[in-house]
């Protein structure tokens, strides 16, 4: 009997730590002060090959990754300092294996990492432990996501199988079939009773989000379910789902992806809706901090009274933001101090051939490169830095002009052509065209070479090579 009451009292026990375990997941956190990572490796020896634990993330902007490298102590213990601003995902780098968790800015947490467990799938305790405000969440998110991936909600109707049950359906009907796969699996999340409410909340969200971009893929969808070339036109409505389905509206949406992308795929799907899409309230100042950092990006610096606002309306994410504007500052005072460039123009209205014969005109007496390129083009700007000795080379020897288009917006190829030496036109789209189609190319870059008497020796679509251009420059 007393056994009984003692297996009564353990499982009690258990069943009071399932409860207590984190619920529900907070709203982000905004913080100038750093997220803290206490770690520990157990049963670390001081003459191990692994010497520290590396943590990187994203800083607002997608294109901004930062790098923290922890060292580890000969007791196996290490701590980082992660200035992310707000709550956020961070990927941390230990021997061969990568994790993904959240931290929270101007809080500690702790970590435990158990060596002889990772890679155990049956393994009775986590791998990676966490305490913490959202230390529960960590640890399930590390040990349970690999078993609940988004695609997991569309599962029923990808293959073959899943195809054949799309077969035949309207627009609309495919639609309703895919929202109404979330249900089910929501169910299926919330049956299992080994996670806590927060990852939960968090899987759910995961599968919402991969509803709507398999809504959205309705077309390539539905052609290859019914073996079609035919597009499917969207019908009106379509996206009216949205405003019920509310995709966005739970505060574990955020916790899914970086929550600048998170915000600004909302409001994405916001225009096809028709309307502004609920958001966590604590998403607000990310909302507002994209419109200055979107300004930015787009070469305008911020006023005074932009910079003022945007103290005041998010005043945590403000160095981030100033910081962007004052990298931009320094971009447009370099460019009015560079003189390796010149800007050239030839007439609006000339067609035809005429185009590339006043193009090449001033350059009799000297083999010329023609380089035909854009802003947004990146193997464009991977060529002009691969073709750099080349030109200093033949500096003096020869002539490389650039020529672009409005598809490059007007400021960002003021702001980029300082750096890139030599003589620079833009075009109309017109005339572009026209220059392109007579070097049948449909694609940048493209090359021409012109030898000193101003014939035209060759041309390449796609950058053919440092060796390829010195000889043929060299003649």
């Amino acid at each position: 009997m007393r056994h009984i009451f003692l297996v009564i009292a353990l499982f009690a026990c258990l069943g009071l730590n399932a409860k207590d375990r984190l619920g529900e997941l907070p709203q982000l956190k905004y913080s100038t002060s750093p997220a803290v990572v206490n770690g520990q490796v157990k049963g670390y020896r001081a003459d191990s090959d692994i010497k520290s634990v590396t943590f990187s993330f994203t800083v607002f902007t997608a294109s901004e990754r930062t790098t923290v490298e922890a060292p580890i102590g000969s007791d196996g213990r290490f701590r980082a300092e992660l200035q992310t601003y707000y709550t956020d995902r961070v990927d941390m780098h230990w021997a061969d294996t990568v994790i993904t968790f959240v931290v929270v800015p101007a809080e500690e947490m702790t970590l435990t990492i158990n060596p002889d467990l990772v890679g155990v799938a049956a393994a009775k305790k986590p791998a990676f432990e966490f305490t913490g405000s959202i230390g529960d969440f960590n640890t399930d998110l590390v040990r349970y996501a690999p078993q609940y991936e988004a695609i997991e909600v569309i599962k029923s109707i990808q293959g073959e199988e899943g195809m054949k049950s799309l077969k035949g359906l309207t627009v609309m009907e495919y639609r309703d079939k895919v929202v109404s796969l979330y249900d089910e699996a929501a169910r299926r999340i919330d049956a299992d009773k080994r996670l806590c409410g927060a990852f939960k909340q968090y899987v759910k969200a995961t599968y919402k989000y991969q509803i709507v971009i398999k809504t959205l893929l309705y077309n390539t969808t539905l052609m290859v379910a019914n073996d079609t070339d035919t597009p499917y036109k969207q019908p009106e409505g379509y996206y009216g789902y949205l405003a019920t389905f509310q995709p966005f509206a739970s505060t574990a949406y955020l916790y899914t992806m970086h929550p600048a992308q998170a915000v600004a795929t909302a409001n994405l799907f916001g225009n096809y809706a028709g309307q502004e899409l609920q958001m966590p309230s604590s998403a607000e100042p990310i909302r507002k901090a994209l419109k200055y950092a979107s300004s930015v990006s787009e070469l305008n610096l911020l006023t005074d009274d932009e910079i003022a606002s945007l103290k005041s309306e998010c005043p945590e994410l403000a160095p981030i933001i100033l910081r962007y504007n004052d990298d931009l500052k320094a971009r447009i005072e370099a460019a009015k101090q560079s003189t390796d460039y010149t800007v050239r123009s030839i007439d609006a209205e000339l067609k035809g051939e005429d185009v590339f014969k006043a193009l090449i005109a001033p350059y009799k007496g000297k083999p010329l490169l023609v380089d035909f390129w854009a802003t947004w083009c990146g193997p464009c700007r991977a060529a002009m830095e691969t073709i750099k000795p080349v030109k200093e080379e033949l500096k003096g020897k020869a002539n490389f002009i650039y020529i672009t288009s409005p598809s490059s917006p007007k400021r960002a190829w003021e702001l980029t052509i300082p750096d890139i030496h030599g003589d620079h036109y833009y075009v109309t789209d017109e005339q572009y065209s026209t220059l392109l189609n007579q070097f049948e190319s449909q694609s940048i870059p493209t090359y021409v070479t012109v030898d000193s008497n101003g014939n035209i020796v060759n041309h390449y679509i796609g950058y053919p090579g440092n060796d390829v251009i010195k000889e043929e420059l060299t003649k």
